[in-house]
């Protein structure tokens, strides 16, 4: 901390503003609040909320900042926004744990030899300058690199400028991992257009999905989620049908109506036996006679029996698909289009396009005029060149901003090597991966909630981004340092901003005028700057090009195995860690994945049946080796994927990415093959056979869920829609006892019941909406303080969640279902009964609540606790700083000895309650929510107050699903599930 006189201390303390945190010396300093004069837009003990746009993946969603004494405690969806409509993903939480991560770059620094030597700014930029200028004298300008993430708007813009201005007039290059090159190839095949749509799901009647996880990474899987929820919504009597065709049990498949498994890299032929039965019994009479003729001739070969010896599923399935798409009005196929993940993924991206052809209703589900943005992102085969050009010493300068290719890169096109040929690497990384640890400079830029700036994940939405706090460590914003160093080289007529936020304010300029906005541009501004963003409510999109008759497309005949090969692989990006870019957050880490439930580290997933035939057991380290590469990671037997195959997840496997990550297996790029794909561009993909290898070794699961199976306790029970329409047609109403008065009876229940004068709190969870993505988990997590506990006290059997989302596998293990288990706040609570100082206390509005400074650990009321629900601080669990700066101050932080659990958000209920007194009435159903239910992206979790009678939770308690867990012990729980709907047939 820089020594500082008690009169400095007090300017600094009057003039901090909303930054917070001053730098100096390399050490982030904090100041407190009250301030002497106090900025206006803070208030003590007042949190405000800042619209700005999330930047850990490119779905660009819409997100809210809050901001207490001059730090982000939490951050929430935009309800204004179209993308995330006031939800938010895990990801999105977990944005904190990259703010305030303990191993981004303090500053800058020279690498030399493996070692990081702190240097100032002053030093690092003429150092830059002086690289650049060099090279710009000597004519070489076109010899410089700049690599960056998914870039739009205005920074893509001044980055563009930037090297232009320096001689290179092609050097940018926007790199993700994941760029959908064949999907953007299938698109150009079959609609004329090489983009990424966007898709409209929530206006389909008939969803069948190619190995497209949705839900969890694709394209966009918070918006998509929200767009699930209504189209699989119950509405009236009917149900619209979603089936899921791939090889793997997905968090997407699982909330399918019918999974069909699939060879990988066979997707394409189940679309293919689809169109065969629709053609050939006439199901699509809207074809013109031309276009039916080209279709048939292109899948002449293609009977449904072969489509089914081809991709290895039952010809019943193929047929029960086909008229389930026939049948509906406006049906959408979608097909995932990554290469990485399964071979043939052109060819399915494009049987799945010549389905929707089948029924030109349906087109409007596609938005080729609402391209994606990531239709900008680079081709793999460019990053190949660039990789040769490298290799070849025709690089003289490469800069890097936001991208990790040394990771996500198949190992054996040798990036990280030919890295080392360049005589001067740049990092603009603000967090130490493995390609920023190869870099000679890095100069740490600031992170997106530290920055201002702009996205737009599609077009006609421009997304908007404002330092929502000041910056934590010694780091600049990457558009000031590009501005900077312009000036410096090319002089101040080249860059005439002051910085970047004038450079964003004259880009915006353009945006006002072309929108054409009443007023004067200040007031669109400061409308933009509140609301996050510009965007125009989108109508009905018009219909895209269709293929053209003369066109045609060969679809592969399968290529045969010999019988000594190896078993096929997949290969998979979760909904936690996405590419790998988000690892290095303690909450990604601790949150289990929602098919496996595991925490901490990579796996490889193989059938139950499969391991005993070969002799693995659980944990037992397996090596996977492939002609190109070899990774190890232990064993997990599950039902996941089918007999046969191997699974194993992107985004783990890291060398150089921080405590949290670094260490973990294993990074399945390392098992591709050094070739681009040439029809598409992207990362080639053959189909691979991977030679198992138990290396005798070991290493611990961190598994949380306990069981496959709910031990006959019927927890996750289901109920099909016919037999929730004759339920409901009758009348029949749910076996629920009310934690209420009127739902005591004298005879039944042994102690009295509880009086609620004002409120009885309650939360209804449908089954059927929640997809088990684990939002809620981690809006939990953030808004109450919950601890990480690691990966050693997880595997001792210990969590601290206070809600979580259990995984069971029904008996068919073709299926799973997820129960959103917190405190159940009963009003006949076991738990209270036994604490011998009333530590466990249930309050006048049915809170069960835990009172810390009562508990001294005795732990009977966990004892007592039939649902488990309750966490028990074995240790003083730590952040490392500045972890701690993201905790909430309205919210406890327990410490060791203390039992804690679920409060139904207390501190919003008290909040909610004084907001509404200076308004002299009753808090009103919808004033506040709890944080697990404000971020559920399909609305899964209601809560409110049974008091109220025209209340949510007061008219979804009587639903025929209704049910509530274990409620034959009679602890009458105030969480009120309603069960999951399946269809009997899915035709």
């Amino acid at each position: 901390m820089p020594n500082l006189d008690r009169r400095d201390f007090l300017k600094l303390f009057g003039t901090a503003g909303t930054g917070a945190v001053l730098s100096g010396c390399s050490e982030p300093t904090r100041y407190l609040i009250p301030f002497i004069n106090p900025p206006e837009d803070i208030v003590a003990g007042k949190a405000a909320y800042y619209a700005t746009t999330c930047r850990e993946c490119p779905a660009g969603c819409g997100m809210l900042a809050k901001n207490k004494e001059g730090r982000i405690i939490k951050v929430e969806g935009n309800p204004l926004h179209p993308v995330s409509g006031g939800k938010l993903c895990m990801r999105g939480h977990a944005s904190l744990h990259g703010l305030y991560n303990p191993d981004r770059y303090h500053g800058p620094v020279v690498q030399k030899k493996g070692k990081a030597e702190p240097i100032s700014w002053e030093n690092g930029l003429a150092l830059l300058n002086a690289r650049i200028d060099e090279i710009v004298r000597n004519g070489r300008g076109d010899r410089i690199i700049l690599m960056t993430d998914l870039i739009t708007g205005s920074l893509n813009d001044l980055a563009g400028r930037w090297l232009k201005e320096l001689g290179q007039a092609d050097g940018h290059i926007a790199y993700e991992p994941f760029a959908y090159e064949p999907l953007r190839k299938a698109n150009h095949i079959v609609f004329g257009r090489d983009a990424v749509p966007s898709y409209r799901i929530d206006r389909a009647d008939f969803l069948i999905s190619f190995n497209a996880g949705f839900l969890e990474t694709w394209l966009s899987n918070l918006e998509y989620a929200r767009q699930f929820a209504p189209f699989h919504a119950v509405m009236g009597e009917k149900k619209n049908v979603f089936i899921f065709v791939g090889p793997r049990l997905s968090m997407t498949a699982n909330n399918a109506d019918l999974w069909i498994p699939t060879r990988p890299g066979t997707e394409y032929a189940v679309a293919l036996g689809m169109m065969r039965v629709i053609l050939d019994r006439n199901l699509a009479p809207d074809l013109s006679s031309e276009r039916r003729a080209a279709l048939v001739s292109m899948i002449a070969d293609w009977t449904v029996e072969k489509a089914a010896n081809v991709s290895g599923c039952d010809p019943k399935l193929i047929r029960i698909a086909a008229r389930s798409f026939a049948r509906a009005e406006n049906p959408l196929a979608i097909a995932e289009g990554l290469s990485i993940s399964l071979p043939n993924a052109t060819e399915t991206a494009v049987a799945a396009n010549l389905l929707c052809t089948l029924k030109p209703a349906s087109l409007k589900t596609i938005g080729l005029d609402e391209t994606s943005s990531y239709t900008r992102a680079a081709r793999a085969e460019s990053i190949k060149d660039l990789s040769d050009r490298m290799h070849s010493g025709d690089v003289d300068l490469f800069l890097l901003y936001g991208a990790n290719p040394a990771f996500s890169l198949p190992k054996s096109w040798g990036f990280a090597e030919a890295m080392k040929s360049v005589p001067t690497v740049v990092s603009f990384s603000s967090a130490v991966d493995e390609t920023s640890s190869l870099a000679h400079l890095v100069l740490p830029t600031h992170g997106f909630l530290e920055s201002w700036g702009d996205y737009s994940p599609r077009s006609g939405v421009y997304g908007f981004l404002q330092p929502v706090m000041g910056p934590v460590f010694d780091t600049k914003p990457f558009g000031d340092l590009l501005i900077t160093t312009g000036k410096k080289l090319k002089g101040e007529d080249r860059f005439p901003w002051k910085d970047f936020q004038e450079s964003l304010q004259t880009y915006w300029q353009g945006i006002w005028t072309g929108a054409g906005k009443p007023g004067s541009f200040d007031s669109f501004w400061l409308e933009v700057v509140k609301r996050g963003g510009y965007w125009k409510d989108s109508g009905g999109d018009p219909a895209p090009a269709l293929l053209p008759e003369t066109v045609a497309f060969r679809f592969p005949e399968p290529v045969s195995v010999q019988k000594t090969a190896g078993l096929p692989l997949v290969i998979y990006p979760t909904i936690q860690f996405y590419d790998g870019r988000e690892a290095n957050r303690m909450w990604v880490q601790e949150f289990p994945d929602p098919m496996t439930q595991v925490t901490w580290g990579g796996w490889i997933e193989i059938h139950p049946a499969t391991a005993r035939n070969l002799g693995i057991e659980k944990e037992q380290i397996l090596q996977l080796q492939t002609p190109f590469g070899t990774v190890e990671a232990p064993a997990l037997p599950i039902y996941t994927v089918p007999t046969g195959i191997v699974a194993i997840p992107i985004g783990q496997g890291h060398t150089q990415f921080g405590r949290f990550a670094t260490g973990l297996p294993a990074n399945p790029m390392e098992l591709l093959p050094p070739e681009v794909d040439t029809l598409t561009g992207a990362v080639s993909r053959p189909p691979l056979y991977v030679d198992i290898h138990n290396t005798g070794r070991a290493f611990a699961i961190a598994n949380t869920d306990g069981s496959f199976f709910q031990q006959g306790r019927e927890m996750v029970p289901t109920i099909s829609l016919e037999d929730r329409n004759r339920a409901a047609a009758a009348g029949k109403k749910p076996n629920i006892y009310y934690p209420m008065p009127d739902g005591y009876e004298s005879g039944k229940d042994f102690y009295p019941a509880h009086e609620h004068k004002e409120y009885r709190w309650c939360m209804v969870v449908d089954l059927d909406r929640c997809i088990g993505c684990g939002a809620c988990v981690a809006g939990c997590y953030s808004e109450n303080n919950l601890a990480v506990i690691g990966r050693e006290q997880v595997l001792n059997g210990r969590e601290m969640s206070w809600i979580r989302v259990q995984r069971y596998f029904y008996e068919s293990t073709t299926r799973a279902g997820w129960l959103v288990m917190m405190c159940q706040h009963c009003d006949n609570a076991p738990c209270e009964y036994v604490c011998p100082i009333y530590a466990p206390h249930h309050s006048n509005e049915g809170l069960n609540n835990q009172i810390y400074n009562r508990c001294f650990g005795t732990r009977f009321c966990s004892q007592n606790d039939p649902y488990k629900v309750r966490r028990f601080n074995w240790f003083t669990f730590t952040r490392p700083e500045p972890l701690t700066w993201q905790l909430n101050p309205d919210v406890l932080v327990r410490q060791k000895g203390v039992m804690e659990k679920c409060s139904f958000c207390v501190q919003r209920i008290i909040e909610a309650k004084l907001h509404a007194k200076t308004e002299g009435r009753k808090v009103r159903d919808g004033d506040f929510t709890t944080a697990c239910a404000q971020t559920c992206p399909t609305d899964a979790l209601v809560f409110g107050s049974l008091l109220d009678p025209e209340s949510r939770v007061s008219k979804l308690i009587n639903d025929v699903r209704a049910y509530q867990v274990l409620a034959h012990l009679n602890t009458k729980p105030a969480v009120i599930y309603l069960k999951r709907v399946t269809k009997e047939s899915s035709a």
